[in-house]
């Protein structure tokens, strides 16, 4: 393996980053725009090209196979996706499609999963027999690891931590259904809970800061707002860290992993929501669970993860 490289390709509803790794290091690194409306083969035909350049001269016959991270519900063994919101895919079959292309081993794995690949094997996972890898962003998702080994679940569906009920009468989530840890601390949520209550008069610079427009509010905008001292700003983003932190006791007493990595956008607020998180995680874990003192640690991979994880599968 030590002369062999790996792609890793993060497929997402706006990029397409794909990139030539090895030993957890990309050495080439392409990105292009996704451009769903264009529909499925030309997604496919653009992750192809991507994949080439990303090659950078190498003959295929120095890398072992091609590892991709998808937003969605993916079929593991077989990579297809079953369903990718994000690119409106329905029972796509990504893995066939690229071995036809590349004559090499494709793999695919939920976004998140990947990401937790590259933690475990590169990142701030690395070390651990149990960890629970959390990325709030946009959305929320996890991965977990089990006694050395990605968790996959029956139907490869296991880690869908931000669509575990809170509140069976709470706040809608984009799944459809009500009060998912989803609906409460990704960025959306946080968005949400700020245009309500502004709709309901609730006095906060953020209103100024979009001049009157509601839709405007981003969590940027929520960030600079608290930066303010603004009462809004500050309560919506420690709401984020109350149930978060209730979450992860949640997990942490069903699996007591070693450790739980939070990664993604919403960290960069995380001056704001980590106490109250620590404060409410402390609150409601078992104490028999909570032998390591530091609990939480973030993730070591950022924007390349999902692209890392990819690469990854085959490291």
């Amino acid at each position: 393996m030590s002369n062999k490289y790996s792609l890793g390709i993060d497929l997402g509803g706006t990029k397409i980053a794909a990139g030539l790794c090895k030993d957890g290091e990309i050495l080439k690194k392409v990105v292009f725009p996704t451009s769903v409306s264009n529909g499925t083969q030309h997604i496919l035909k653009t992750m192809v090209d991507a994949a080439k350049q990303a090659m950078d001269g190498q003959s295929i016959e120095n890398i072992v196979g091609i590892g991709i991270g998808a937003a969605g519900q993916i079929n593991s063994e077989t990579g297809d996706v079953i369903y990718s919101p994000n690119l409106n895919w329905y029972n796509v079959p990504l893995a066939a499609s690229l071995e036809k292309e590349f004559k090499i081993p494709v793999r695919v794995l939920n976004d998140v999963r990947a990401a937790t690949v590259a933690e475990q094997k590169f990142g701030n996972g690395k070390g651990y027999d149990n960890f629970a890898n959390i990325f709030v962003g946009t959305g929320v998702g996890s991965g977990f690891v089990i006694n050395g080994k990605l968790l996959n679940g029956a139907t490869n569906s296991a880690g869908e931590i931000g669509h575990v009920c809170m509140d069976p009468n709470g706040p809608l989530c984009g799944c459809g259904k009500k009060g998912c840890l989803e609906a409460y601390c990704s960025g959306t949520g946080m968005e949400n809970y700020v245009k309500n209550e502004l709709k309901k008069g609730r006095n906060s610079i953020i209103s100024d800061m979009v001049e009157g427009n509601i839709e405007l509010i981003k969590g940027p905008i929520i960030g600079k707002a608290a930066e303010q001292g603004d009462e809004l700003a500050l309560k919506a983003i420690k709401r984020v860290g109350y149930y978060l932190g209730i979450g992860i006791a949640n997990v942490h007493t069903l699996i007591n992993p070693d450790v739980v990595l939070i990664g993604g956008g919403m960290t960069a607020l995380k001056s704001y929501f980590m106490p109250t998180l620590l404060e409410t995680m402390n609150t409601y874990i078992l104490p028999v669970a909570a032998k390591n003192k530091q609990l939480i640690k973030e993730a070591k991979f950022e924007n390349d993860a999902v692209l890392l994880g990819g690469a990854a599968i085959f490291a």
